[in-house]
């Protein structure tokens, strides 16, 4: 940046062109530099392709009950970068941001966006009980996978990221069960093909998995709303169920408090009596929330959809037009965005295109009678934009 000193913060944004890296090398280096503060961490890992921030959060919240100081690490944000990163609810500060990418800028070396991120949580949450640690992308080669956790976590798996990942569910499930460690229990909620998978490596790494088609799922009330949740809080349980094995206390009065208290923004959340918003980004989330919509019965729904050019739009849209009665296309912030133009094209459902997505919102907000439901949905990027 000429003229100007260029801010940590500033710094850190540069570092979003870095391609995606199939290596856990510059992330093992640039923590060795930093002391490995990684290795001082307990942690509970969580991966899979959708539920995982659910999980991480319903996880955080009963810990918390509990008396521990919990650390919650979660990616990507809705409004801003701080959210990333809570300590006991509370999110980093822009100041305590600075002082830790300063930190780190002496041993940067080629990381990426997120891996500079990562090292930036290992150093943040260094003093906590607890570092709750959501993957990224994937789980092999996340860069968050430099961890040995007290537990490891997998939650459904379908087809997202398939040029990362692959092109079935079963190669997807390969790379999500990278995160499972020597003689470290893994908690799945997959099935079929990824279970299968799931298995096969735990077995080779001696890894007890335990499923939750064994449990029963809880009958404790969950704050989150969505039916769909009742599976991530059967999750949540089964992984607190390992750490009191392995000698941590944790009462079922924090598991019931915990689950009754969870806070999780822009998952089926109702932000007005009419208007919910659902950060589902691939086919298998718009099939749960399509479920969730279906048994509203409202009169008619009127989707507000943007999506990333970079998920498979017509399997989203293809679910998408059996449960909307109108669709009003939008474009979310960020550099990987659909066309809403291109989208439009690809249904005969009524549309219009509104690429500001505050004004599409003002406009289905127009167009809806008392009796129907406004949908904001399609990308986590979407419904940051709503939220802001």
């Amino acid at each position: 940046m000429t003229g100007t000193t260029q801010t940590n913060r500033e710094w850190l944004e540069e570092l979003h062109a870095k391609p995606w890296n199939l290596s856990l090398d510059r992330i093992t280096e640039l923590l060795r530099l930093l002391g490995d503060p990684q290795k001082k961490l307990r942690c509970i890992h969580v991966a899979g392709t959708n539920g995982k921030g659910s999980v991480c959060a319903m996880l955080s919240s009963i810990l918390l009950k509990q008396g521990y100081k919990t650390g919650l690490y979660t990616s990507p944000h809705l409004k801003s970068f701080n959210e990333r990163y809570q300590t006991n609810g509370k999110q980093i500060t822009d100041q305590q941001i600075d002082q830790l990418l300063a930190k780190i800028k002496p041993f940067y070396t080629d990381q990426s966006y997120f891996e500079v991120s990562v090292a930036l949580a290992f150093l943040f949450f260094e003093d906590v009980d607890f570092l709750v640690l959501e993957t990224g992308l994937g789980g092999r080669f996340d860069a968050t996978n430099v961890i040995i956790p007290l537990v490891s976590i997998i939650t459904s798996i379908s087809l997202d990221h398939t040029q990362l990942l692959g092109e079935t569910v079963e190669e997807i499930a390969h790379e999500k069960a990278g995160i499972i460690k020597e003689g470290i229990p893994i908690v799945t909620s997959t099935e079929d093909g990824a279970l299968s998978v799931i298995k096969s490596v735990a077995k080779k790494r001696q890894s007890k998995v335990i499923t939750i088609a064994e449990k029963h799922y809880p009958d404790f009330d969950i704050s989150l709303k969505g039916t769909f949740q009742k599976e991530n809080a059967a999750l949540a349980i089964a992984a607190i169920d390992v750490l009191k094995n392995q000698g941590y206390a944790v009462s079922s009065a924090s598991v019931r408090e915990g689950l009754q208290s969870t806070q999780w923004s822009g998952r089926f959340e109702f932000v007005e009596n009419n208007v919910v918003v659902d950060c589902a980004h691939n086919p298998q989330a718009l099939q749960t929330l399509k479920k969730e919509i279906v048994a509203l019965k409202y009169e008619k729904v009127i989707a507000v959809v943007g999506m990333l050019m970079d998920k498979d739009t017509k399997a989203m849209m293809q679910i998408l037009e059996t449960f909307a009665d109108f669709f009003i296309f939008t474009l979310p912030n960020s550099a990987r965005s659909a066309d809403p133009k291109v989208l439009a094209k690809t249904t005969d459902i009524p549309s219009q295109v509104v690429p500001d997505p505050r004004k599409a919102l003002k406009l289905a907000k127009k167009l809806a009678s008392p009796d129907d439901l406004i949908v904001v949905t399609g990308s986590i990027y979407m419904v940051g934009d709503i939220l802001k």
